[in-house]
């Protein structure tokens, strides 16, 4: 098996390459954080090798009270925020394909018991509460990242089966770091990607 393992930063990567590293036929890559440092990053990664699986892993705020900080879930479902039609009232409709679905979660159900888990991917963080609320509504998502979307996008459109795991390192309009679970949440994905391979 070939593994391709990508993270937003070199913090997230590192955790768990400190897991994985002299496993064989395993490549390591940061695409940057963001949408477009994502969307660009996997493209040309997919175009110079051959990879049978992908993975995203990194750490997330998440919209769920029923997830805990430094929990683990493989998200299996990605939406993007801002992706549609707003009418002058305020009500968004989303695009078809607004939402990528991952179609490969289920072929590693017995290696990875953790939850699964709706993803909302942002261009913008926030503490603003109302909008907050408002993609809380729209998506019922249950984590919030900034690249999960690109990476769904770029491995359907270049057919290579993928999984995207994420540990909770906060609450969703919280931006006080003193708060998050960081060192927990990093450690919980380490342990993840490890028990993946």
């Amino acid at each position: 098996m070939q593994y391709l393992i990508t993270a937003a930063t070199e913090m997230e990567l590192a955790a768990v390459h400190s897991r994985l590293k002299g496993a064989e036929g395993v490549t390591f890559a940061t695409t940057g954080v963001g949408m477009m440092n994502a969307a660009c990053a996997m493209s040309d990664l997919l175009a110079q090798g051959r990879y049978d699986v992908a993975v995203n892993v990194g750490i997330a705020g998440t919209f769920s009270p029923q997830l805990t900080l430094g929990q683990t879930v493989v998200v299996e479902r990605e939406f993007v925020d801002n992706y549609g039609i707003e009418n002058v009232e305020g009500a968004v409709k989303l695009f078809p394909g607004g939402e990528a679905v991952c179609p490969y979660v289920n072929d590693f159900p017995a290696l990875l018991p953790y939850p699964k888990a709706r993803g909302l991917t942002v261009n913008l963080l926030t503490e603003n509460p109302a909008r907050v609320t408002a993609r809380r509504t729209l998506y019922n998502a249950d984590v919030e990242t900034m690249e999960g979307a690109a990476f769904f996008f770029a491995c359907l459109r270049r057919r290579v089966k993928f999984l995207q795991l994420r540990s909770v390192s906060n609450v969703v309009g919280v931006r006080d770091k003193s708060q998050w679970k960081t060192a927990e949440a990093l450690q919980s994905l380490a342990e993840a990607a490890q028990r993946l391979l």
